[in-house]
């Protein structure tokens, strides 16, 4: 298009410099034909230059058009990018929030372990023979039921319901807790009930009060522990430490031969492990009772 422009530019001059020439000379014939082409030249070359203006104002309508369509697809990428981001940052918070949580599971777990290893160790000190241990369990020991595989949250739920109408007549609600269903040890499951016998009764006896008695059951590897825990009267410190003893009544006494706690802390020293109990006044009993699984 360009080259056209200058052709017909200099066409037109050339046309008009013989226009000159011719009209000067009077031949008037000569003049008029290439006035008419001069003329002709140069509405062709007006022509030619407003053709060529056209193509760029298309060329940047249809460049603005792209632009526009470029802004567009810009916009819903950024868009997308940014739904993919606040959706990999709810995923993020979401697993630190559980890490949280798990931490402060571990580190409340940690602890009680840590109180249960310092238990196991002021009780081997003191610790008795194993004939003073099972001088009061409640059968004699039979090694074909020592190691009996059974369920020890069932066991826990069934003395639960044997105990329920005690339990309602004295205001207690029993509620046995666990993150599983069922979960296997091997014991005698005729000494698993006295155990959580005695310590259901001894609850329902001391509580003196409408509240709950709560029986947490998890393991750890080999190791199962066991919290029963209520919301009572509970006792001072200085008679809490006596109450595994045989025979033993405190502050709170009420009729009976002392046997039952004596007996449950019988039967988890004669599996090899350890109980103990945490108490204040008017914070209630906590039990807490650690055995191996096999």
């Amino acid at each position: 298009m360009r080259k056209l422009q200058i052709g017909l530019l200099l066409s037109a001059a050339v046309c008009y410099a013989l226009t000159l020439l011719f009209f000067i000379r009077l031949d008037l014939a000569a003049w008029l034909f290439f006035f008419i082409l001069h003329s002709i030249l140069a509405i062709a070359g007006c022509f030619v230059c407003l053709k060529a203006q056209e193509e760029p104002l298309a060329e940047i309508e249809r460049l603005e058009e792209d632009l526009k369509f470029a802004e567009t697809d810009k916009k819903q990428a950024v868009d997308a990018v940014n739904e993919e981001l606040s959706t990999t940052k709810r995923a993020l918070e979401a697993v630190e929030k559980e890490k949280l949580i798990t931490l402060q599971e571990n580190n409340m777990l940690e602890g009680e372990i840590a109180s249960l290893k310092r238990i196991v160790a002021e009780q081997e000190e003191q610790s008795k023979t194993f004939s003073e241990k099972t001088a009061i369990l409640p059968i004699h020991p039979d090694e074909r039921e020592k190691k009996r595989t059974v369920n020890i949250i069932g066991i826990a739920n069934e003395v639960a319901k044997q105990l329920k109408e005690a339990a309602t007549e004295a205001g207690v609600v029993i509620r046995v807790s666990s993150s599983e269903d069922a979960f296997l040890v091997k014991a005698d499951p005729a000494m698993l009930r006295t155990l959580f016998l005695n310590i259901y009764d001894n609850s329902i006896k001391y509580m003196k009060r409408h509240g709950s008695l709560v029986v947490t059951i998890s393991h750890i590897e080999d190791d199962l522990f066991v919290v029963c825990k209520d919301n009572g009267e509970g006792l001072p410190p200085d008679e809490t430490s006596h109450i595994f003893e045989l025979n033993y009544q405190g502050s709170n006494r009420i009729s009976g031969n002392g046997l039952g706690l004596a007996q449950a802390r019988a039967i988890v020293e004669y599996y090899g492990g350890t109980i103990y109990a945490k108490s204040m006044p008017g914070n209630g009993m906590g039990i807490y009772i650690q055995m191996p699984t096999t």
